[in-house]
C-alpha cells in the first residue's frame, strides 16, 4: 500500500492565467480533449497538508497504515517505532507545491509556488492527471485494486508515468520556444537536488515508494526507452495502459512482460489459510497484503538509488537478481497483544529464482526463511521458537497445492 502514496505527491504550481495555454498544450501532447474546464484554487501549505491527510484517509486508512508499519518493521524494512503516516505527511507538506484532487476536479496551487518561471511544466503534470481523470476516472480505477497492493502500485505507475511523460515533452517544447530559460532550469535543478538530499535521510523503502511511480512509470510507458519521447507520446500505448493496466510491479520493472504478448507475465495469485491456531493461543490474523518485485527488491538489498544520476531512469537499478522471476506473493500479519509475526509466502517462476531470493534474504538479520521447490516462506517479527518450522511447513504445503505457473 505504500506505493499508492506517490499519487498524493503532485508537485506543481502556476498563476491561473497560464492555465488556458497549458491546458491546450497538454491536450495536444496527450492526444485527448478536456471534457470540462479544470477549476483552480490557491491554498496555503497548511491547507495542503490537511488535504493530503484527508486523501490518505481515503486511500490509506489508519488501520491499514498501522498494518503496513508493523509489517515493514517485522521484515526489517523500517526501524521499530517509525511513524509512517506522519513521515509521509511531513515530506508532502515540505515538497509538494500543488496537487490535483480527482474528487473535486480541481487543481490546487500552494501560494508560495505561483511565481516560479518553471512552474508551467509542473502544472502540465497536474493537468495531465485531470485530463486522465476525466477520461478514465482515476479513483474508480484505484478502488478496483484496493485489495491488491502490488497491482495498485502498478496502476499508480501508469497514472504518474502519463503525467511525467506529458510534462517532459511540454518542458522540451517550452525550452525550444524560449519560454523557459536554461538559467531557470539550472536553478530548478539545484532546488531539486536540495530536496533530494532531504529524501535521502528517509529509509530506502520510503524513497522508493515516493519516487517509483514517476520514474518507473515513465520508463514503462515508453517500453523501457524514455528516448522515444523525442517522437512524442504513443496515444495507443497510453490508451492500452489505462484500459488494461499492468497487474504487477514486475511488469513495470520489466516492460516487455506487459507489452510483448509472447513474454507477457501475469502474477500468480497466492492463497494462504488462517494460521492463528498453528501459532497458538491468543494469536489472530490482523491483515494481509503483497510486496511485489519492487518491495521484495528492498527486502533483498537492491542497490541504493542515486537520485541525482541518470542511472535512476534504468529499471534495473530498482531491482536485483534475488527479486526477479517472481510468480506471486502474499503476506499475513498476526498479532498477540504487543507481539506480532509476519508470514510472507512467495512463489517463483523457477526453483533457481527461489534459491536466489532465499540467498538474498541473508542481508536481513533475524529473519527465518524456508524453501521447497519454487516456494519460499519468510517469517519476521516475534521469535517463534519450535513453532516456526511447522508453521512454515503448513505454508509450504499450501503453496505446493497452488496451480503451477503457465
Amino acid at each position: 500500500m505504500l506505493l499508492l502514496l506517490p499519487l498524493l505527491l503532485l508537485q506543481g504550481g502556476a498563476p491561473p492565467n497560464h492555465m488556458a495555454r497549458i491546458e491546450a498544450a497538454v491536450a495536444e501532447i496527450r492526444g485527448l480533449r478536456f471534457k470540462r474546464p479544470v477549476a483552480v484554487k490557491v491554498v496555503t501549505s497548511v491547507e495542503a497538508r490537511a488535504h493530503f491527510a484527508e486523501r490518505a484517509e481515503k486511500l490509506w486508512p489508519k488501520q491499514r497504515v498501522a498494518l503496513d508499519q508493523a509489517v515493514y518493521a517485522d521484515l526489517g524494512l523500517l526501524p521499530a517505532g517509525f511513524e509512517l503516516l506522519s513521515s509521509f505527511l511531513d515530506l508532502l507538506e515540505e515538497q509538494a507545491l500543488g496537487y490535483y484532487d480527482p474528487g473535486s476536479d480541481t487543481f490546487y496551487l500552494v501560494d508560495s509556488a505561483a511565481g516560479a518561471e518553471t512552474a508551467p511544466m509542473l502544472v502540465a503534470h497536474e493537468l495531465t492527471h485531470a485530463l486522465d481523470d476525466q477520461h478514465f476516472r482515476l479513483d474508480a480505477l484505484l478502488a478496483a485494486r484496493q485489495d491488491d497492493d502490488d497491482g495498485a502500485a502498478a496502476l499508480s505507475a501508469v497514472m504518474e508515468g502519463s503525467a511525467t511523460a506529458v510534462m517532459t515533452v511540454f518542458l522540451a517544447r517550452e525550452v525550444q520556444a524560449g519560454r523557459i530559460a536554461m538559467g531557470a532550469l539550472l536553478a530548478m535543478q539545484k532546488t531539486e537536488a536540495a530536496r533530494a538530499e532531504r529524501l535521502k535521510a528517509t529509509p530506502p523503502v520510503i524513497q522508493r515508494s515516493l519516487l517509483a511511480s514517476y520514474i518507473l512509470g515513465l520508463s514503462f510507458l515508453t517500453r523501457g526507452n524514455p528516448a522515444r519521447l523525442a517522437a512524442g507520446l504513443d496515444a495507443a500505448d497510453l490508451a492500452r495502459a489505462f484500459s488494461d493496466p499492468p497487474q504487477s510491479t514486475e511488469q513495470i520493472l520489466h516492460p516487455e512482460k506487459y507489452w510483448q504478448d509472447a513474454a507477457r507475465d501475469l502474477p500468480r495469485r497466492v492463497r494462504l489459510p488462517d494460521l492463528s491456531r498453528r501459532l497458538g493461543a491468543g494469536w489472530s490474523l490482523a491483515g494481509h497484503g503483497s510486496l511485489g518485485e519492487l518491495g521484495l527488491a528492498s527486502l533483498t538489498g537492491a542497490p541504493a538509488l542515486d537520485i541525482a544520476s541518470n542511472q535512476v531512469l534504468q529499471p534495473a537499478r530498482w531491482t536485483n537478481a534475488a527479486a526477479a522471476g517472481l510468480g506471486g506473493d502474499l503476506y499475513h500479519h498476526y498479532v498477540n497483544g504487543a507481539r506480532s509475526v509476519t508470514v510472507l509466502a512467495t512463489l517463483w517462476d523457477t526453483q533457481r529464482d527461489a534459491i536466489e531470493f532465499q540467498g538474498g534474504l541473508a542481508t536481513i538479520p533475524g529473519k527465518r526463511s524456508f524453501r521447497f521447490g519454487d516456494a519460499v516462506v519468510v517469517l519476521g517479527g516475534a521469535e517463534l521458537g519450535a513453532t516456526a518450522e511447522p508453521l512454515a511447513g503448513e505454508v509450504l504445503s499450501a503453496l505446493s497445492a497452488m496451480d503451477p505457473p503457465p
